[in-house]
């Protein structure tokens, strides 16, 4: 069973020499070493570290660093796909301390001071990156971490037999790249990258989800092929799709849409796991520039509700819990939580958000299902999970070189109004 420690102390004391590790200090990445940090050096030299779905997710701009911060990554080759245990010894001053792992997936952001000790559990697996045909072998683990005064020590790698939740989803639940310098309230992200931050360490995520898909073409591109391979008898399938279905007159909540959520279920089921949906996390989308709600996913976050009664499959509304947030925080201070302009898409203090209703939901289906499978859900969350404060300032989009203030963005209304339109007439 594959182990491995990697020491990051140029000179480590006695807590760490008696570990089964290496030094690795300031060693770069390489496929013959199998081991090592990502700096912009070795990323520029070597393709694959440039693919973000197979990597870290944190990709070098020229973004100014004031205000922002500089992600460490770390890079650890393992033998196969699978879940995988990983130990963090950090020290920190009392700040904000990010740990990612994997495709940029939050697994803590405890503000701790001292030394500590951190487990996390998280899954490998074979992808199809954006824009591109064909599977990726992803062979290795990646490990970032960001905060004024945290320093990682050590880390140690080995497999781990758990449960894997898969997600099936659109831009709004997938794994999301984020600029370097990093900010959370200027980055995209799905709350399926999210949801691990509230997540103890047995279960892992795997996330499927891509930008731009439906439920049709999540089968048809390839992706769900891969959880096919993957998934076993008590695992589980989350699955949040209707955004771009809506906008296909085939994939009609009643219709096209409903087949195909009906489809997974029954194969899902057949191969032992466990399914669960996911209604659609609500659009930021107002009539009249405010004055009214424009509520542009209600049929088909109704028909999911239907399909759980009829089904006996657990329901996760999502749609109705971030409808009721923007309609109670108003146009204005709701895009707090969404991508600077963006209408549809959560930064990543939104996104934490979802994903902590999600496992609140894991929760509540642990108290009333009957299902011992869907039981289990109550152990494997966290307690004491710490909320992401939002400081208005890393709500700003960095500045152009040269210039005092970020370009202008078009028209807020604009977009809405365009979006209603092609869901009207489509």
């Amino acid at each position: 069973m594959f182990q491995k420690a990697f020491i990051f102390k140029k000179n480590p004391d006695t807590e760490y020499t008696g570990r089964n590790g290496v030094n690795v200090s300031e060693k770069l990445y390489t496929s013959e070493t199998g081991y090592g940090f990502v700096t912009v050096k070795n990323r520029a030299e070597q393709e694959l570290l440039q693919i973000p779905a197979i990597t870290s997710g944190f990709i070098p701009t020229e973004n100014p660093a004031a205000g922002r911060l500089i992600p460490v990554m770390f890079r650890a080759d393992v033998p196969h796909s699978g879940n995988y245990r990983v130990e963090v010894n950090a020290t920190n001053d009392g700040q904000e301390a990010l740990i990612f792992l994997e495709r940029r997936r939050l697994y803590s952001l405890e503000p701790f001071s001292g030394t500590m000790n951190f487990s996390f559990t998280c899954n490998v697996c074979d992808i199809i990156p954006e824009h591109k045909e064909r599977i990726y072998r992803d062979s290795s683990l990646d490990i970032a971490w960001a905060g004024e005064g945290l320093t990682v020590n050590a880390v140690e790698i080995r497999e781990q037999a758990c449960p894997t939740i898969f997600i099936a989803g659109d831009s709004t639940v997938t794994d999301q790249p984020a600029d370097y310098p990093y900010s959370p309230g200027t980055s995209y992200s799905g709350w399926g990258q999210m949801l691990s931050a509230y997540l103890n360490d047995t279960v892992a995520v795997s996330n499927h989800a891509h930008s731009g898909l439906t439920t049709e073409s999540f089968r048809k591109e390839g992706h769900y092929s891969i959880i096919s391979k993957d998934i076993a008898p008590g695992d589980y399938f989350f699955m949040q799709f209707g955004h771009n279905d809506q906008k296909l007159d085939h994939l009609r909540q009643n219709t096209g849409y409903r087949e195909n959520l009906i489809r997974y279920i029954d194969e899902i089921r057949e191969r032992g796991a466990f399914p669960v949906i996911v209604t659609s996390l609500a659009r930021n989308t107002w009539f009249n520039n405010g004055e009214a709600y424009n509520d542009l996913l209600k049929d088909y976050a109704e028909e999911c509700l239907v399909i759980g009664r009829e089904y006996d499959v657990p329901v996760l509304d999502l749609h109705r819990f971030s409808m009721e947030l923007v309609m109670r925080e108003g146009l204005e201070e709701s895009r707090k939580y969404y991508f600077p302009g963006d209408l549809s898409h959560t930064n990543d203090f939104g996104a934490y958000l979802m994903a902590g209703y999600i496992a609140s939901e894991m929760k509540r289906v642990a108290s009333e299902s009957k299902v011992q499978a869907y039981k289990l859900f109550a152990s494997m969350l966290r307690t004491g999970v710490s909320e992401w404060k939002i400081d208005p300032e890393r709500l700003k989009l960095p500045a152009a070189e040269g210039q005092k203030n970020p370009a202008v963005e078009e028209p807020y209304r604009l977009k809405m109004d365009r979006l209603s339109e092609i869901i009207k007439n489509r």
